[in-house]
């Protein structure tokens, strides 16, 4: 502890120190350097992480999900009655799907009628071109692919009528055929029988031909009267006139048989003859037909309002069935999923000359908190020429759009779980890599400028 000399006024004259504050003293000397030591060490290492730490420079923008191409406006050209309405507000619909349909009863009614008989002539066409072919059954002609559900019921209809058109023209020629054959055969019985009769027939003449020799004969000896042989040549006559008879009999048995198969042959050439004659018919009755219902289908399909494209129904105008709709009014809006995600951003004057068109954009959508939903790439597409400004803030701005790949959306399905797409107008973070830089680049950066400014004042 440090003494203290008085004076003899009593006045303290000077402090001399004792073996307790020399102590004090070195242990404020030692803490005092380890202080600049742990300071000293401390900015050492910042310094040193800051030349390696990075710490890039990028424009920050504001922006919300737009869609490529604008949204696609559902309209009707002549406008009329909402008879049906078949989507809500939020919607995923493909593309042909019917949105709204209009009242038209009379063009449905007409449709249908007309639809049926252009289907029937088609499905007849084919049951004709069968027979023709003398085929067993009835092939689908190949306009019935691309036939709508409505028709496929009308198809199938006509292709079991005419099934079974072919099936009973085939059993009726069968049927005709097979009473000739019939008749034929009869024929040929009778025919095998004539000859039989023959082979006696020649039998018997010989055997007259051998007594009349013998009695001839007896007669010339004058063992025989003469009228015996008169009555074996009458008897040899009679024999030969019955085989006159039956060999024309054959004849005409044989010529019968072959009028039998040309009448065969005739029902075929007149089935053949009938086949073509329907065939033309059929074609002048499908040209005037088909026309017909191209036309009542294309009035009737602008009765069906539907889905320009597959997406999400936005902008929904249109709640009352029974409601008139104006020629071309606006009744919704489809976003379509296929096309890629445009970013509306808005870039501060302070960047607008470093941000140009080609530069990648790194993308956050702020309101989604799923922990897996990475930070999407974008690419700057357009850049605004000039400024524009904020009717509400007054701030000025410069617009930009940043179009991201159609492959984010399938990751944002898959980590939303859900098949519908980012709605737009949603809010996003757009970053903009400007320049690479360190944290030491960036904590100077200031006083560089500082510097910069105070060289050039006069």
């Amino acid at each position: 502890m440090a003494s203290q000399i008085a004076t003899a006024d009593g006045v303290p004259a000077r402090w001399i120190p004792g073996p307790f504050d020399e102590a004090l003293e070195d242990s404020e000397k030692g803490d005092s350097r380890l202080g600049w030591i742990v300071v000293l060490l401390f900015f050492g290492v910042f310094l040193g992480f800051s030349t390696v730490i990075r710490l890039d420079a990028a424009a920050y923008a504001e922006a919300t999900v737009s869609v490529a191409g604008s949204r696609q406006a559902v309209q009707h050209r002549d406008g009329g009655v909402v008879a049906a309405l078949h989507v809500h507000e939020g919607q995923h619909v493909k593309a042909g799907d019917v949105l709204i349909e209009l009242a038209g009863g009379e063009v449905y009614a007409n449709e249908r009628a007309a639809a049926a008989q252009v289907i029937n002539l088609q499905a007849e066409r084919a049951r004709l071109l069968a027979q023709r072919a003398g085929a067993g059954t009835v092939v689908e002609p190949i306009e019935f692919r691309a036939l709508s559900d409505d028709d496929r019921v009308l198809a199938d209809e006509a292709m079991r009528l005419q099934a079974g058109l072919l099936g009973s023209q085939r059993s009726s020629v069968v049927a005709q055929k097979d009473v000739l054959g019939q008749q034929a055969a009869q024929l040929r019985e009778r025919i095998s029988g004539i000859g039989n009769q023959l082979a006696e027939n020649q039998k018997q003449r010989v055997l007259f031909d051998e007594q009349l020799e013998g009695m001839n004969l007896l007669v010339e000896k004058g063992y025989a009267s003469i009228n015996r042989v008169r009555e074996l040549e009458r008897a040899r006559a009679n024999v030969a006139s019955d085989r006159a008879s039956l060999s024309s009999s054959g004849a005409a048995a044989r010529e019968q048989i072959g009028e039998l198969h040309m009448q065969a042959l005739s029902i075929d050439a007149k089935t053949l003859q009938d086949v073509s004659q329907s065939l033309r018919e059929n074609e002048q009755q499908l040209g005037e037909a088909l026309p017909k219902w191209q036309a009542l289908r294309r009035q009737r399909d602008q009765m069906l309002i539907r889905a320009p494209a597959t997406g999400q129904v936005v902008g929904l105008k249109v709640f009352t069935v029974g409601g008139v709709i104006a020629a071309g009014q606006s009744l919704m809006e489809v976003v379509p999923d296929a096309a890629p995600l445009v970013i509306e951003a808005r870039f501060s004057p302070n960047d607008a000359d470093d941000v140009h068109v080609g530069q990648k954009a790194e993308i956050r959508f702020i309101t989604m908190h799923e922990r897996d939903l990475p930070v999407f790439e974008g690419t700057i597409t357009r850049f605004s020429a000039d400024s524009f400004t904020d009717e509400h803030t007054g701030a000025r701005y410069y617009t930009g759009e940043v179009t991201v790949p159609v492959d984010a959306l399938r990751v944002l399905r898959e980590v939303k779980g859900r098949q519908d797409g980012i709605k737009p107008g949603l809010p996003v973070q757009v970053l903009v890599p400007l320049k690479k830089r360190t944290l030491l680049q960036y904590l100077v950066e200031p006083l560089n400028q500082v510097l910069w400014r105070s060289g050039r004042e006069h």
